[in-house]
């Protein structure tokens, strides 16, 4: 016997250039997701429908929303870290009534793992005796990421009882699982280790069941030395997959749910992804149906089921998060906020001027949507924008013949009002407005008005509204217009000049242009006569897109609306980084087909400079391998190109591997292609039974083409 090994060394590795994925993100995963959070309500402890504060076990906690066009949004980290579990609960005041139709509506988010995921959430019904503090139970052991915090726990070996393993999780329970993770080991391995429910599935998936039926759990024997050993799978109903994208859970994106309760059908139905996350609008989705028995849930016949979120993590970190729009079946209710200017006659939108003296209207508008309770008992917290003086406040309902209601301004302290309403919303009386009106105050410099967040609560809703932030212009109300070309498309190396006029309330008044390039503040340009001249040169000015801010300021610090400037030079498309040579891994030859891996550091990167929306194709071609010795075989396969979805053979004939489009976000336009290889994708070396052992060497050429549009 002899080992027969295989050297594939030396590679060489050549560069064309013909003529335009992966982002590199400079935040956290928490940070991104809460920066992007859809709308959802607030939660005020005072006024609380449901909580985190459940177990000791429990990591779940509250955070505030950080995406301004989403204010007043909480979101409920159910985890935020690894190897946790954390469970959200309704309280009494929120339970489920069984025998009512609701519907329950939330944005989720499971984190950016994709495939590595190892946990996820659920969405649970239960009447376990343990109320707030349930949760699957084993002795003191952690849970495991398995059991998304309400399925059994699967961590004995000799177990081999079904209804044991129903027995350890949360009991009179239905779960809507929404499993990132895989869990599909088979086998001895499987053995004790908590991570086989999943061995029929394929992926990711979402599913329901009951936790604590013996029914859900499948026992899988394992007899090794004459003794008898237990894993366990789950039975998983109504599934939804996507074989085409195996991490569309865990995929740094929120996902829109809806559940909906039909009562006397006993079917709820679930749709996900039926709303997109940043516009909002309804989109297909995917939706299934399934009949859910009280009887299991209920065993006492209250009537009422307590519902809740529950999630765990795995070895990595995994942010499942959790943002609510509404409460089943109580009230179903939002706010708004429009500040409109009197005296200009247009809305005031973020980071918008207004004049001192100007008249403003803030009106905030509470709607009623439906609920089998009215909105009653509504407390509205005013907090006012800093330099405002009201001089009217005013509260009207939908119905016509309810009377206005005046609110007293001696009870305004410090911008700081609350009033109650007088009427309760419903479905014949939909909406109330609370009208504020008043006078901007004088102010000797340019000031800014930071958001401030009012809030309305009542026992079974509580939502919240920002103001705008915009800015108080003390004296001259001043008008810029850019007279040159807007936007400016300049050829590379070439200078280019903007003018422009600024009109004042103050004529006399001294009058400057703050120009911001690519947000780099810029040498200020004097106004004469009324017009400015700003020459910009092409040392200035970066490849691609650039965004030049003008604004006119006056010596009391009096600033105009900001106006922007597009300019666009034309940028170029190329490689960064090409490793000159570089290696595969050695192997053995084993008689059979395999894929060797890379050896060393290997460095492909593209910059394209022309700009965003521009696309580009990366192509690669290879010559057969060649051993080294004086004999020169060629060796049986070539190298291949592997993502998750395909293997793509690299051939002597061009092949296109990999295209990108273009995005801001990606810092000067630089993708690193080889720095999104895994050690089981990129470039792979395809070896085949037939090969010879002996150190071969080949060459891969790399090209760039400009990719249809």
């Amino acid at each position: 016997m002899f080992k027969r090994w295989l050297s594939a060394g030396l590679i060489l590795l050549a560069v064309c250039l013909g003529s335009s994925g992966v982002l590199a993100h400079a935040d956290s995963d928490l940070d991104q997701a809460l920066a992007t959070a859809p709308q959802g309500i607030f939660l005020d402890k005072t006024n609380a429908f449901v909580t985190t504060e459940t177990t000791n076990k429990s990591s779940a906690t509250v955070m505030d929303g950080k995406n301004e066009a989403t204010p007043g949004t909480d979101v409920v980290a159910l985890t935020s870290g690894a190897r946790q579990f954390g469970s959200m609960w309704s309280l009494d005041a929120g339970k489920f009534d069984l025998y009512q139709d609701h519907e329950l509506s939330a944005w989720l988010y499971l984190g950016n793992q994709g495939v590595k995921a190892e946990g996820g959430l659920a969405f649970v019904l239960q009447n376990d005796w343990w109320g707030l503090t349930a949760m699957p139970a084993k002795g003191k052991a952690a849970i495991p990421a398995e059991t998304l915090g309400v399925w059994g726990i699967d961590t004995d070996s000799r177990q081999s009882s079904e209804k044991s393993i129903a027995e350890t999780a949360i009991q009179n329970s239905w779960a809507l699982e929404f499993d990132a993770g895989y869990n599909g080991v088979s086998g001895k391995v499987a053995l004790g280790q908590a991570n086989a429910f999943d061995g029929a599935e394929t992926g990711a998936h979402i599913a329901n069941n009951y936790p604590s039926q013996a029914t859900t759990y499948l026992s899988r024997l394992v007899t090794s030395r004459n003794r008898d050993y237990f894993y366990f799978n789950m039975a998983h109903h109504g599934q939804i997959t996507d074989v085409n994208h195996p991490n569309f859970l865990a995929n740094g994106q929120w996902h829109h749910v809806t559940l909906n309760w039909d009562y006397k059908a006993e079917m709820l139905t679930y749709s996900f992804d039926d709303r997109n996350p940043v516009t909002g609008e309804r989109q297909p989705g995917q939706s299934r149906s399934e009949r859910v028995f009280p009887y299991k849930l209920d065993p006492y016949k209250t009537g009422q089921v307590r519902w809740g979120f529950t999630a765990t993590s795995g070895s990595r970190v995994e942010n499942n998060l959790v943002i609510l729009e509404n409460v089943p079946g109580l009230v179903s209710a939002r706010g708004d906020l429009t500040v409109t200017n009197l005296s200009q006659k247009q809305a005031v939108a973020a980071n918008d001027q207004v004049l001192s003296g100007d008249r403003l209207q803030l009106d905030y508008q509470l709607k009623y949507h439906g609920g089998r309770q009215p909105w009653r008992d509504i407390l509205a917290n005013l907090a006012l924008p800093t330099d405002f003086t009201p001089d009217d406040i005013t509260i009207t309902y939908q119905d016509a013949k309810l009377p206005p209601q005046r609110v007293a301004l001696r009870e305004l302290r410090d911008q700081r009002l609350s009033v109650r309403l007088r009427e309760a919303l419903n479905t014949a009386n939909t909406q109330a407005t609370i009208r504020v009106v008043g006078q901007v105050d004088q102010v000797k410099q340019c000031t800014p008005v930071v958001p401030t967040t009012s809030t309305f609560t009542s026992p079974t809703q509580t939502c919240a509204v920002d103001s705008p932030k915009y800015f108080i212009n003390p004296h001259a109300d001043l008008d810029l217009q850019v007279t040159s070309d807007n936007p400016v498309k300049l050829a590379a190396g070439a200078d280019t000049t903007v003018t422009g006029t600024v009109k004042s309330t103050l004529p006399s008044d001294q009058l400057q242009i703050k120009p911001v390039l690519n947000s780099q503040s810029l040498p200020t340009v004097m106004v004469k006569d009324g017009q400015f001249t700003l020459p910009l040169k092409s040392q200035q000015l970066q490849a691609g897109t650039n965004e030049l801010i003008l604004r006119a300021v006056t010596s009391a610090g009096d600033e105009s609306a900001p106006v922007t400037v597009t300019l666009t030079v034309a940028g170029e498309l190329k490689f960064s980084t090409v490793s000159p040579e570089e290696n595969f891994q050695s192997a053995r030859l084993t008689g059979q087909s395999q894929f060797i891996k890379r050896a060393g550091h290997w460095q492909l990167a593209v910059r394209d400079t022309r700009g965003t929306g521009e696309r580009w194709t990366l192509t690669a071609a290879a010559t057969p391998f060649v051993a080294k010795d004086a004999h020169g075989a060629q060796l049986v396969g070539q190298p291949v190109y592997v993502t998750d979805y395909q293997r793509i053979p690299i051939l002597p004939t061009p092949t296109a591997v990999y295209t990108h489009e273009t995005d801001d976000s990606v810092a000067d336009g630089e993708v690193d292609v080889a720095g999104s290889w895994r050690d089981d994708t990129g470039v792979l070396l395809h070896v085949q039974s037939a090969s010879l052992s002996g150190q071969y060497q080949g060459t891969i050429t790399w090209a760039l083409t400009d990719a249809p549009q």
